[in-house]
C-alpha cells in the first residue's frame, strides 16, 4: 500500500468517526483533567517526551531510531502543554470541565473560585475569570531537514507581543540541547483566542510566566521527539462561520492543511490555517444561576455576571478535539489575515444535515434550524462554537483525503525586520504605564524615513510628559515613537509559511477582486463611510510575491501590532478638546481639511508627520490643529468614540503598517 493509500485509508475512517461523533451538537471526548502544572507537556506521537515540574522537557536530546541505515530526509516532532492557571499546583479541576463532549450549550464550565496565580482576567472579556469550559494549550511542531530546524508554536491566547515571544523563545532555548539551541529557528504565534487569559492589557505576571514555561516546555518536547516523518499538503476553501463586518467586504476563505505523519503512518501533527476571529461567544452572558458564584467572588449588582469570565479555546479547541479523536496527533491551529473584523459575528450558523447542507457556508438553506441553545441563526452559545468547530474539522478531514505528499522537503528560514511609526499615542501611554503585554519592549527614536538600524536608536525606556494626555489621564508616554517588528517566511519546498505580525486585511494577502473598481457596490454596505473602488488602495498582494504552490499565511505570527488599515482608508477622530487657538473641527471640515465632520484622513496625517515643512502652507493655528488631530485621533477615538465605521484605527499601532509591511515583503522575497 502506498503512502497516499495509507493516508487516504485512515482519513476516510476518521471522517466516519467524526460523522458519528458530531451528530447533533456534541462530539468527541473531552481532553481534560489530571495534569499538574509540572506534568503539562504531552506528545501525541510515539515515544512521548515527558516533562519536569516547570513544564520543560526532561529529555531534550533525540535523533533517528537506533539502527537507521541513513539519515532520514525529514524529522518531525510535536508536543503540547496546558496553559491554564492552576489550583493547588494542578489542573485537576479540568476533570469537571464540560469540554466539547455532550455539551450543555449554556454551560460556561466548571466554577473555579480562585487560582493559584490570583485573579486572571479574560482577554477581550471581563476581570476575574471564574469558569473553565475546556483546556487551553500551547502546541509546538519541530521540523528538521539537512541540518536546519524550525519550531513553530501556537498558543490559545489573545495575543503575544514580540518582546514576550522573545522571552518565551529564550526560555525554550535554555531547555534545548545546546547544539540545537544555537541553530534552531523558533517562532511563537497566538490563535487570537478572545476567551483566554489576558495577555495584552491586564496581564497577571505570575500566570504569564507559567504560560511561558509551559510553551517553552512544549517547544523543547517537540524537538526531543523528532523522528522520521512525511508531509502532505492540501488547500481548499471554507466559509462556514466567517464574515467581514467592515467595508470593503473581502475575505480570504482559504483552508490550508499539513499532515505530518510518522514512518508507520501514525499522525504526529495536523497543521491547520484558516481565517476567523475566535470570538464565537464574545459578549454572551451564559443564562445560569449566579447566586452562589457571586457570593463566593464578592460580585454584586451589574458585576454579578458570567459574561466574559470563562476560559475556552473557542472553535480551535473544538477542531483540536475532533481531529485528535479522528486521526490522533497534536493539532497546531494558525489563524490568518483576520483584520478588518473577519469573524463569526454576523455569520448565519445552522444545523447541518442532508436537507440543510453547508452549501457555500454563507447562505442558510430555507428552513434551516438554529443550533443547540440558539433561538435564531446568530444567537451566541457554546452550541454555535461547536457547530463552527465541527464543520471546520470535517472540512480539514476531507482535504486530508486528497492531500499531496511533499517530496524532497527542504527547510529554509528567512526574515525581514522593519521599523514602523507608532502613530497611536495610546500605545505609548500603555508602554509608559507598563500595561501593554508582559515584558518591556524597545521603542525607538528615528531620523527621517526610511527608518533603518543606522537611523534608529533605543529610547532606553525613557518617559516624557504629553501636554494633553498627561494632565488628562495622569500618565506619561514613552519617548520613542517607532517599533521594530518582522516578517518571517519558512520554506518547505513547494509549501511555505508566512508569519505576519498582526491583523492584516485579507486583501493585502490575496489581493482585491478583479471587479473591485468596476463594480464596487458588491463590496460595500456603508460606502459613505469608506474609501470606495479606485480610492481604496492596497500596494499589492503578498501571495503574488511567493513562488510556492501553498502558503500558510499566519496572522499574529511572532508579534501583534493591531489592525492594518490602508492609508487612504484611515480616518482619525477630530475632537475640539485637543484643539487650541479657537479652531474647531467644524472649521477644519469647512476648510476642506477633514474627510468627515469628525474625522481627518490618513494621507494628510502622514504628510504632516513625515514632512513637517508641508504645514507651512497653512495658517499657524490651522497647522497646529492638524498636528493635534493626527497625534491624538487614534487614542481618543478609542476612548471617546471613533468615526463611524473606523474602529480598527483605534486598535492599530500606526497608519504606516500596510505600506511598511509591503516594503518589507518586497525585500524579503527579493522583489
Amino acid at each position: 500500500m502506498t503512502a497516499r493509500a495509507v493516508r487516504n485509508w485512515w482519513v476516510v475512517g476518521a471522517l466516519a468517526v467524526l460523522a458519528a461523533g458530531c451528530a447533533g451538537d456534541d462530539g468527541g471526548a473531552a481532553r481534560s483533567g489530571g495534569d499538574t502544572a509540572g506534568a503539562a507537556v504531552s506528545s501525541q506521537a510515539p515515544d512521548t517526551a515527558t516533562a519536569d515540574d516547570t513544564g520543560a522537557a526532561a529529555d531534550t536530546t533525540s535523533g533517528p531510531a537506533v539502527g537507521e541505515p541513513e539519515a532520514p530526509a525529514l524529522l518531525a516532532g510535536a508536543a503540547s502543554a496546558s496553559v491554564l492557571p492552576t489550583v493547588g499546583g494542578t489542573r485537576d479541576y479540568l476533570d469537571q470541565a464540560p469540554g466539547w463532549s455532550d455539551i450543555d450549550p449554556n454551560d460556561p464550565g466548571v466554577f473555579v473560585p480562585a487560582f493559584d496565580q490570583g485573579a486572571v482576567d479574560v482577554g477581550n472579556g471581563s476581570s476575574d475569570a471564574a469558569w473553565v469550559h475546556d483546556d487551553l494549550r500551547a502546541t509546538a511542531l519541530a521540523l528538521q531537514a539537512d541540518g536546519e530546524t524550525v519550531i513553530v508554536a501556537s498558543v490559545d491566547v489573545y495575543m503575544i507581543f514580540a518582546a514576550d515571544a522573545a522571552e518565551i523563545e529564550r526560555r525554550a532555548r535554555a531547555l534545548l540541547d545546546p547544539a540545537l539551541a544555537e541553530q534552531a529557528h523558533i517562532i511563537v504565534a497566538a490563535t487570537h483566542n478572545h476567551h483566554g487569559p489576558d495577555t495584552a492589557f491586564s496581564v497577571n505576571d505570575e500566570w504569564y510566566s507559567l504560560m511561558a514555561d509551559a510553551t517553552a516546555g512544549a517547544i523543547a518536547a517537540a524537538a526531543a521527539d523528532m523522528q522520521p516523518a512525511r508531509l502532505a499538503v492540501a488547500t481548499g476553501e471554507h466559509r462556514y462561520g466567517m464574515t467581514d463586518v467592515r467595508d470593503p467586504v473581502i475575505v480570504d476563505p482559504r483552508l490550508n492543511v499539513l499532515a505530518v505523519t510518522a514512518a508507520d503512518g501514525s499522525t504526529i501533527a495536523s497543521v491547520v490555517q484558516w481565517t476567523s476571529h475566535p470570538e464565537t461567544t464574545l459578549g454572551w452572558a451564559p443564562p445560569i444561576t449566579l447566586t452562589e458564584a457571586c457570593a463566593a467572588k464578592g460580585w454584586s449588582a451589574d458585576d454579578c455576571s458570567a459574561d466574559g469570565r470563562y476560559f475556552t479555546a473557542d472553535y480551535p479547541g473544538v477542531l483540536r478535539e475532533r481531529l485528535q479523536q479522528s486521526v490522533g496527533g497534536e493539532v497546531l491551529y494558525l489563524n490568518g489575515a483576520l483584520g478588518s473584523q473577519i469573524g463569526p459575528g454576523q455569520a448565519d450558523v445552522w444545523q447541518i444535515d442532508d436537507t440543510h447542507p453547508i452549501g457555500d457556508g454563507v447562505t442558510a438553506p430555507e428552513g434551516a434550524q438554529p443550533v443547540a441553545g440558539a433561538t435564531d441563526l446568530r444567537t451566541r452559545s457554546m452550541g454555535r462554537t461547536v457547530a463552527i468547530g465541527d464543520q471546520l474539522a470535517a472540512a480539514v478531514l476531507e482535504l486530508f483525503v486528497t492531500a499531496d505528499p511533499l517530496d524532497d522537503v527542504t527547510i529554509g528560514w528567512s526574515e525581514q525586520p522593519f521599523y514602523t511609526r507608532l502613530t497611536n499615542i495610546g500605545f505609548r501611554v500603555l508602554l509608559a504605564d507598563g500595561t501593554l503585554g508582559w515584558q518591556t519592549p524597545t521603542a525607538y527614536l528615528c531620523g527621517p524615513k526610511p527608518f533603518t538600524d543606522d537611523t534608529c536608536t533605543s529610547d532606553e525606556g525613557r518617559l516624557v510628559d504629553d501636554p494633553v494626555l498627561t494632565p488628562l489621564v495622569d500618565s506619561q508616554i514613552r519617548e520613542g515613537d517607532v517599533l521594530r517588528t518582522r516578517l518571517v517566511h519558512v520554506d518547505l519546498g513547494d509549501v511555505g509559511l508566512l508569519f505576519m505580525p498582526g491583523e492584516l486585511p485579507p486583501e493585502l494577502v490575496v489581493g482585491l477582486p478583479a471587479d473591485f473598481v468596476t463594480a464596487p457596490d458588491a463590496y460595500y454596505t456603508e460606502p459613505d463611510l469608506h474609501a470606495v473602488g479606485a480610492d481604496y488602495v492596497v500596494p499589492g498582494a503578498l501571495l503574488d510575491l511567493v513562488d510556492e504552490s501553498v502558503t500558510f499565511t499566519v496572522g499574529l505570527g511572532g508579534d501583534e501590532l493591531g489592525y492594518w488599515v490602508p492609508i487612504d482608508e484611515v480616518r482619525l477622530k477630530c475632537l475640539d478638546l485637543v484643539l487650541a487657538g479657537g479652531v474647531t473641527c467644524q472649521q477644519l471640515f469647512d476648510e476642506g481639511l477633514l474627510v468627515a465632520p469628525d474625522a481627518i484622513g490618513g494621507p494628510l496625517c502622514r504628510q504632516s508627520t513625515d514632512d513637517p515643512a508641508s504645514l507651512t502652507a497653512y495658517r499657524p493655528e490651522i497647522a497646529a490643529a492638524i498636528v493635534a488631530t493626527c497625534r491624538y485621533g487614534q487614542a481618543l477615538g478609542r476612548e471617546l468614540g471613533e468615526p463611524a465605521g473606523h474602529y480598527e484605527e483605534t486598535n492599530s499601532a500606526g497608519w504606516d503598517l500596510v505600506d511598511d509591511t509591503w516594503a518589507a515583503a518586497l525585500q524579503l522575497f527579493g522583489r
